[in-house]
C-alpha cells in the first residue's frame, strides 16, 4: 500500500480549516476579517505588550545586577528540595523564566557552574520547572493593568503547584525509562575540571563602572532584551491568536427574527469568527465549569491559545472584557495556567534540544499539559476557598429592601437592593444598574451624611472617587466623583421607609464629564427629596449649554463679517 505523501495531507488540512471558515463567513469576509484582526493585534496588543517587555526586562536587570536575585535564591533555597525535588541553585532558574521566558533555561544549562549541582534526571525536569514561571511578571503585570489585583496573585499560587505536579511528573518518567539518570551527575568531574581550567577570572586591575554606569547599563541592556522578548511573540499573537479568535469568536448580531433567534452577520469586521470553540467547549461546559469556574465557553480559548504563546493569549483578555463574560475567578486561572504552559508548545523542543534530551520530548509535553490542567484547577479552588473564609470575617446583613433609584444617567427610575449590615454600615446593590458594582457606605450620626468606604477619597473626605463600571467602554459611564458632604447628601431611613441622596460628577473612561446630578434612593412609601434640586441643576446646565451656543455662533459671525470686508477691500 502506498503511503500519502505529506503534501496531500498538509493541503486537505488547509482546505477543510478554511473551507469551514468560508463556508460560514464568506470567502471574501473570511480574508477580510483574518487581515483586519492582524491588523488590530498588531496596533492594539503586540506594540502594548512589547512596552511591557521593555518595562520588565529592565527591572528584571536591575534586580539582577544589583543582587535581588541572589537574595531571593538564598531566602527561598530551602523550600526547593521537599517541594519540586532539586537543589536550591535551581530557583535561579524560576526566578530569570518569571523575569523573562522560558528559553532562559538555555542559557542556564549551557553553564556548567550553575548545571554541577544537578543529577541528569533533575536537570531535564528544569525545563519543566522553569517552564511554570514563565513570562510571570508580564502576566501578573497585564491583568492588574486590566483591574485585577488580587485573583493574579491567587493564579501565581497556581502556577506553582502545576510547577510541582510538571516537575514531580518529569522526574518520574525519567527514571522510570532511564534509571541509571537517577544516580548520573549532570556534569562529570572531569567536565567541571576543564571548565574550571578554561575559565579563569578576571583580574583586579580592570576598572570597575560606578553605581550610575551599573544602573544605565542595566536599563538599557534590559530593554534591550525586553525588545527581543517582543519581537519574538510578535508571530505567536498574530498567526496563533487570529486563528483561535476566528474559531472562537461569532458574527455581529444585528437583531433577532421572528423566532426570538439572534441574526448573525458577518461583515468582515476584525473581531469575527465562525464560534466554533465555544460549541464545542459547551459539550463540556459542565466540566469546564467544576474544574475551572468558567461561566462562558468562550474562556476555554485563552488555555488552548497559552500552550503556544501565552503573549497571545492575553491579547483575548480585552475582548472577554468586552463581552463581560470574565471575572476574577477567571483572571485567577488563565494567570496559573498561562504561566504554567507559557507557549511551551513552542519553546520546549528547543530546550530540550539545546540540553541534548529531546528523545524525552513526549513525556516533558505530557507533564507539562498535566501540570497546567492542575494549576487551574488549584487557582479555581483557592479562589473560591479564599472568597468563603473572606465572607467569614464580613459583616452580616441585619436586614436589606427593595429601592427604586433615580440617577443623573438614566431618566427612568432603576430598581435596586439596599443592605443594611451588623456593623451599622449600608451596601447598595449594582448602585449604577451596573452588575457586581456596589456603593458601600456609612452614616455620620451628627449630621445624616454619608461616608463611602470603598472609594479613593482626598484626605478632607469632601470628595470620593467611586467606580461605576470596571469594564466601562469608551463614551460609557465609568466612575463618578461624589460629594456628600453636608448640603449634599442625606441618609435617613430605616426597613420600612427611608431615602439616601448624594450629588455626583459622572466620567467615562476618558475621564470626560458625562454628567453631573443628584443619586437617591427611596423606598417605603417616602418622596423624592431632590427632585426641585435636580430640576435647577438641568436648568442650569441648559443655561450653560446655550450660552456655550451664544459664544459659537457670535463668534462665527464675527469671523464671517472679517471675511466680507476682507473680500470688499480686496
Amino acid at each position: 500500500m502506498k503511503k500519502i505523501p505529506n503534501g496531500i495531507i498538509c493541503l486537505l488540512i488547509i482546505i477543510a480549516l478554511f473551507g469551514y471558515l468560508g463556508s460560514v463567513m464568506g470567502m471574501t469576509n473570511m480574508l477580510n476579517t483574518i487581515m483586519k484582526t492582524a491588523h488590530g493585534l498588531l496596533l492594539n496588543t503586540v506594540f502594548y505588550l512589547m512596552s511591557m517587555c521593555v518595562l520588565t526586562g529592565a527591572l528584571s536587570k536591575i534586580l539582577t545586577e544589583f543582587g535581588v536575585v541572589n537574595l531571593l535564591q538564598v531566602m527561598l533555597r530551602h523550600v526547593m528540595r521537599p517541594l519540586y525535588n532539586l537543589p536550591g541553585v535551581a530557583i535561579v532558574a524560576s526566578i530569570m523564566t518569571f523575569l523573562s521566558d522560558n528559553p532562559a533555561i538555555i542559557t542556564l544549562s549551557k553553564n556548567k557552574h550553575f548545571a554541577k549541582y544537578f543529577k541528569v534526571y533533575q536537570f531535564i525536569s528544569l525545563a519543566n520547572f522553569g517552564t511554570a514561571f514563565g513570562m510571570g511578571l508580564l502576566v501578573i503585570v497585564f491583568m492588574i493593568g486590566q483591574g485585577y489585583f488580587a485573583a493574579p496573585l491567587i493564579g501565581l499560587i497556581g502556577a506553582a503547584s502545576g510547577g510541582i505536579i510538571a516537575t514531580r511528573m518529569m522526574q518520574y518518567f525519567i527514571c522510570k525509562k532511564y534509571p541509571e539518570y537517577r544516580t548520573k551527575d549532570a556534569v562529570s568531574a572531569q567536565e567541571l575540571e576543564l571548565i574550571e581550567q578554561e575559565s579563569k577570572q578576571k583580574t583586579d586591575e580592570e576598572e570597575k563602572p560606578n553605581t550610575f554606569i551599573r544602573i544605565l547599563n542595566a536599563l538599557l541592556d534590559g530593554g534591550k532584551s525586553g525588545v527581543e522578548i517582543g519581537l519574538a511573540i510578535i508571530p505567536g499573537v498574530i498567526i496563533i491568536c487570529t486563528m483561535v479568535m476566528m474559531f472562537t469568536f461569532g458574527g455581529s448580531i444585528e437583531g433577532v427574527d421572528a423566532n426570538g433567534h439572534d441574526i448573525v452577520v458577518y461583515t468582515g469586521e476584525a473581531y469575527q469568527g465562525c464560534g466554533l470553540l465555544p460549541l464545542l467547549a459547551s459539550k463540556l461546559n459542565t466540566l469546564f465549569e467544576w474544574l475551572f469556574g468558567f461561566t462562558a465557553p468562550e474562556l476555554i480559548a485563552f488555555p488552548i491559545t497559552a500552550l503556544g504563546a501565552v503573549g497571545a493569549a492575553l491579547s483575548l483578555i480585552p475582548e472577554f472584557t468586552a463581552k463581560g463574560i470574565i471575572n476574577d475567578n477567571a483572571v485567577a486561572v488563565f494567570t496559573a495556567m498561562g504561566m504554567c504552559w507559557s507557549g511551551f508548545l513552542s519553546t520546549h523542543t528547543a530546550m530540550l534540544d539545546s540540553m541534548g534530551y529531546r528523545k524525552l520530548l513526549v513525556q516533558d509535553f505530557i507533564s507539562q499539559i498535566v501540570g497546567g490542567i492542575g494549576a487551574g484547577i488549584i487557582a479555581h479552588w483557592l479562589y473560591i476557598t479564599i472568597m468563603y473564609l473572606a465572607t467569614l470575617f464580613q459583616p452580616s446583613p441585619a436586614w436589606n429592601v427593595q429601592t427604586t433609584g433615580w440617577n443623573c444617567i438614566n431618566e427612568a427610575p432603576t430598581p435596586t437592593e439596599l443592605i443594611a449590615m451588623d456593623d451599622s454600615s449600608y451596601v447598595v446593590k449594582d448602585w449604577f444598574g451596573c452588575k457586581g458594582s456596589d456603593l458601600c457606605f456609612k452614616v455620620n450620626r451628627q449630621d445624616s451624611t454619608i461616608i463611602i468606604t470603598n472609594a479613593y477619597a482626598n484626605k478632607k473626605q469632601e470628595y470620593f472617587f467611586v467606580r461605576i463600571n470596571q469594564h466601562a467602554l469608551k463614551g460609557e459611564p465609568s466612575y463618578a466623583v461624589v460629594y456628600p458632604t453636608q448640603q449634599y447628601s442625606e441618609f435617613d431611613g430605616e426597613q420600612h421607609q427611608g431615602h439616601l441622596y448624594t450629588f455626583l460628577f459622572v466620567y467615562d473612561t476618558d475621564r470626560r464629564e458625562i454628567n453631573k446630578g443628584y443619586y437617591e434612593l427611596t423606598w417605603g412609601g417616602r418622596e423624592r427629596q431632590t427632585q426641585e434640586a435636580e430640576e435647577d441643576v438641568q436648568q442650569q446646565r441648559a443655561i450653560e449649554r446655550a450660552r456655550a451656543e451664544q459664544i459659537a455662533d457670535s463668534l462665527i459671525r464675527e469671523q464671517l463679517i472679517d471675511s466680507i470686508l476682507q473680500s470688499q477691500i480686496q
